[in-house]
């Protein structure tokens, strides 16, 4: 009986013990994929490449009227280069040629900006301005991003919607950055940035981005082919010297050359 009693127990522990181990392998499981939804400490949902369209926008189609206006842009104000959360990483970047970039912290070299953001992202991410900063991504529907891209993007059809948000935001800037009390500076800026960005959020054509201009941008092979040309010039002028000397001492030597060997005249 005793024997028959201890069969029946191995029996039942050897059909329970797979289902138990089948029950602990999904609770682990379903942990792991937990953990591994849960997102870095340090993840930043915000795009770098729109953050620098923005700030393009910012520098070439506002900053040069906010300089000319010698006009102080307050903290709350999205434009302003403090609340940019990319700022300290942007200014640590070092261009050393076209196809080199270097890290301003720990002076790696990359062969593009992209690796270098990267770098950026996963050795120098606590530099972030996190704590002030805020995505200057967020600012490219009412700052026209896409025009200052350097290809020209897709055409697509007019979302009214779209368009209406963009403008109120457009709208907040403007009061938020140039507040109509403060002075006169403050209330042509704001009519400015109006007309270089605002106005342009309609499906009825109407008035261009950038209508009022900006900063003029130095085309990096112009710059390059100019300072060129400019040690060119010297050079030529050194080449036409030295080869009008060899000429004027080889005429020279050939007059000498004719004196000495012409026959004495008999009178």
């Amino acid at each position: 009986m005793t024997n028959t009693i201890l069969v029946l127990i191995t029996c039942i522990l050897s059909v329970s013990s797979p289902s138990l181990s089948y029950h602990n392998q999904d609770i682990s499981l379903s942990t792991s994929r937990t953990l591994e939804k849960e997102p870095k400490a340090h993840e930043i949902h915000c795009s770098r490449e729109r953050s620098r369209l923005a700030w393009r926008a910012i520098n070439q189609y506002v900053m040069p009227f906010v300089e000319r206006e010698r006009y102080e842009l307050p903290i709350q104000c999205r434009l302003h280069p403090i609340n940019n959360i990319f700022r300290d990483h942007e200014a640590h970047k070092i261009l050393v040629d076209l196809n080199e970039w270097r890290c301003g912290y720990c002076k790696k070299a990359f062969r593009g900006e992209r690796f270098l953001d990267q770098h950026f992202d996963n050795r120098h991410y606590n530099l972030l301005n996190i704590s002030h900063g805020k995505c200057m991504a967020e600012l490219c529907g009412a700052l026209h991003c896409d025009l200052v891209m350097e290809t020209k993007p897709p055409k697509t059809k007019c979302n009214p919607a779209v368009v209406s948000r963009n403008r109120h935001m457009c709208e907040e800037i403007a009061d938020s950055c140039f507040p109509l009390n403060q002075g006169q500076s403050a209330t042509r800026l704001h009519d400015l940035f109006l007309l270089q960005f605002c106005d342009a959020h309609a499906c009825s054509g109407g008035r261009k981005p950038f209508s009022r201009g900006g900063r003029k941008n130095t085309n990096l092979f112009y710059m390059a082919i100019t300072i060129f040309a400019l040690l060119l010039i010297p050079l030529f002028y050194v080449v036409v010297y030295l080869y009008q000397r060899d000429v004027r001492n080889g005429s020279q030597k050939l007059k000498r050359i004719v004196k000495q060997g012409a026959k004495p005249k008999l009178y």
